[in-house]
């Protein structure tokens, strides 16, 4: 009988089990000890037939029939781990039997004291398998089910499954390490928790620069949206051990990899290089070639630890995190190294404070000269054209003409069809257009890859400002050109209001320039020089656009913490900002009733008309002081 146990034990399949159910007991505890040793030999068969299903000669032949995959390579690790696991099983089997051949005096009892122990690894077993088959899990989903049956009372059973985890870990620390070195995602079968999008492509980041609708994010936030490279965070397959903040760092790193393999210089250069010579080694290419490699010497030393991590003992969350602290940080200083050595980008944030900013003031007073005429009109096909044709006179007028950076910027001002209907004239039908002042836009054409700082909802923020900033400046130099002329004026009354503008005027050019530009931009200066990290530069650009849009009331509120991509709505909405545009417009009215208006009754009218006004928006005045002290108060508390 001891016999047609052992048979019973080795037989992987059922209904070898039920053919020795009705076998002839010595006594009636032989009853209750077989029916243990079936329950046992009945566990490891359904073990065995899982493995059987999904072990690796199983997909090979299926492979062979079908081209296609129920089980993945985490689902066929398993299945080595747990084949793995079964040899100690099956050596224990090949000791009873050498025993059992020897001693024909041995009982049932005595093989059931040596299989009992698996009695407990068998169960554990069938329930892993079980809880994969009901769920359906996959890749890293199976990888965290077994990380939570490691924690284990029984040193058996935890040894055991610490051998499976092993053997399905070394999965995923080879798809993590060639994610995070070389950029490459191996997942033929999806089961990785970063996945590629399938309407995307990673020809977007050649592009110049990539769609993005965010601002004030940490670095590794950013990427997710502006790199457009195709690649997004899978929630359902992030292992349970692995913080979504750890799994987005992973993510940054694959993707800027990517970015740097995709540098449309590396890739112009070895395009050109391929055609013209057969491809040589990689050694052969010299230093020049090699000068956007992101690890350097180190390459090496991360595949190392990221290796060692393939060890259950160095296996750990903390120690995970700190090697991809420490990769994460080679790539943001690599990333600094190309975005402010070689792409200038001190120099490049000095050119949006001359031109977005109007830091060269003297060039667009020179092109307002050119250009206002052409402003206060509806936009036409020419206007483009004629635009840039007087942006480069007025540069040349400055001695800018040889200037490179010049050439950076360039004006489009878009062209909108007016719908002519048939109880309407084109004069009303243009009158419904935007002008020039509302439409202009400030285009730049920075350097690779910089497209990371300046998204173009960045540089439509910019261009607000800019707008903003140009209509005060053609104001104000309206009114002062108005001043000998109210100087020898007869009417107190419109020198006293034209002083009174023109003061407005120039306290709002001064709060914009100096309180608001001038000291956001030195903090910015001294926040970039103190850092070598690409994720805190980029935090500070986006602090410094954030406090100058808010300060110069363009938006509601807008923290540091928050999108900077506004609302519209909200800058309608802005009291302050409605204020002074219709201080704008008032001003504009007033420059435009001097050399029209020769009645001295109408003169009387239009001034008290604007003194009711000016009175109005008087408040604008008392606001811009109590901001400005606050400005400077500002850096104090800090």
């Amino acid at each position: 009988m001891i016999h047609d146990v052992l048979l019973i034990l080795w037989d992987s399949s059922e209904n070898g089990i039920e053919k020795k159910e009705n076998l002839a007991y010595a006594n009636e505890g032989d009853v209750e000890i077989y029916g243990r040793i079936s329950e046992i030999a009945k566990s490891h068969h359904r073990i065995q037939s899982f493995v059987e299903e999904t072990g690796f000669q199983s997909r090979k032949a299926l492979s062979a029939t079908t081209h296609s995959h129920r089980y993945g390579l985490y689902t066929q690790a398993l299945s080595e781990g747990i084949t793995e696991v079964l040899l100690s099983y099956k050596k224990t089997l090949v000791e009873v039997e050498s025993l059992v051949i020897g001693n024909h005096n041995y009982t049932l009892s005595y093989v059931y004291s040596y299989i009992e122990k698996y009695q407990g690894l068998f169960n554990t077993l069938n329930r892993i398998i079980t809880t994969i088959k009901e769920r359906r899990l996959m890749g890293c989903q199976i990888l965290s089910l077994i990380h939570q049956y490691i924690l284990s009372g029984n040193k058996s059973i935890h040894d055991a499954v610490l051998k499976i985890f092993t053997s399905v870990n070394k999965v995923f620390i080879h798809q993590l390490c060639t994610w995070l070195l070389y950029g490459e995602l191996k997942d033929v079968y999806q089961e990785f928790f970063i996945s590629k999008r399938k309407d995307d492509s990673s020809e977007t980041l050649l592009s110049t620069p990539s769609s993005s609708n965010v601002c004030d994010k940490t670095l590794v936030s950013t990427l997710q949206e502006t790199l457009g490279c195709g690649y997004t965070l899978n929630p359902t397959l992030i292992p349970h051990f692995m913080p979504l903040s750890l799994a987005q760092e992973i993510l940054f790193i694959g993707k800027t990899v990517i970015l740097f393999d995709l540098d449309p210089k590396k890739v112009k250069k070895h395009s050109g290089f391929a055609s013209s010579r057969p491809m040589l080694p990689l050694k052969k290419y010299g230093i020049e070639s090699r000068r956007f490699t992101i690890w350097e010497d180190k390459e090496s030393e991360f595949h190392e630890k990221l290796q060692k991590l393939k060890d259950p003992d160095n296996f750990e969350v903390h120690n995970l995190r700190s090697v991809i602290r420490e990769i994460k940080e080679c790539v943001t200083k690599h990333l600094w190294t190309v975005a402010v050595e070689e792409a200038q980008l001190i120099h490049e944030l000095k050119l949006m404070k001359d031109f977005y900013l109007l830091g060269r003031g003297e060039l667009f007073l020179e092109l307002l000269r050119l250009t206002a005429h052409m402003l206060d009109k509806p936009t036409i096909r020419t206007s483009s054209r004629d635009m840039n044709q007087a942006f480069q006179m007025a540069a040349r007028s400055v001695f800018l003409s040889n200037n490179t950076d010049i050439e950076k910027f360039s004006f489009e001002l878009p062209y909108v069809k007016p719908n002519i209907s048939g109880n309407s004239s084109i004069d009303e039908d243009y009158s419904t257009v935007a002008d020039g002042w509302s439409s202009i836009i400030l285009k730049y054409d920075f350097k690779w890859p910089l497209h990371l700082l300046f998204t173009p909802e960045v540089l439509a923020r910019y261009n607000d400002m800019f707008r903003l900033l140009l209509r005060l400046k053609k104001t104000q130099h309206d009114l002062h050109s108005l001043w000998k002329t109210y100087k020898q004026s007869a009417s107190f009354s419109m020198s006293q209001l034209h002083n009174k503008l023109m003061f407005l005027m120039d306290n709002l050019q001064h709060y914009m320039q100096a309180d608001v530009l001038e000291t956001n931009f030195s903090r910015l200066m001294d926040a970039v020089n103190k850092t070598n990290d690409f994720e805190k530069l980029k935090k500070a650009h986006a602090t410094f656009l954030a406090d100058i849009l808010s300060q110069s009331f363009l938006t509601v509120t807008l923290s540091s913490d928050s999108d900077c991509s506004g609302d519209p709505a909200d800058t309608l909405n802005n009291p302050v900002f409605c204020n002074i545009m219709e201080l704008l417009k008032l001003c504009h009215s007033f420059c435009s009733m001097s050399e029209i208006a020769n009645d001295r009754e109408a003169e009387d009218y239009y001034i008290k008309g604007y003194s009711e006004s000016v009175a109005t928006r008087s408040s604008v005045r008392r606001l811009l002081s109590e901001t400005s002290d606050e400005t400077r108060l500002q850096p104090v508390a800090q």
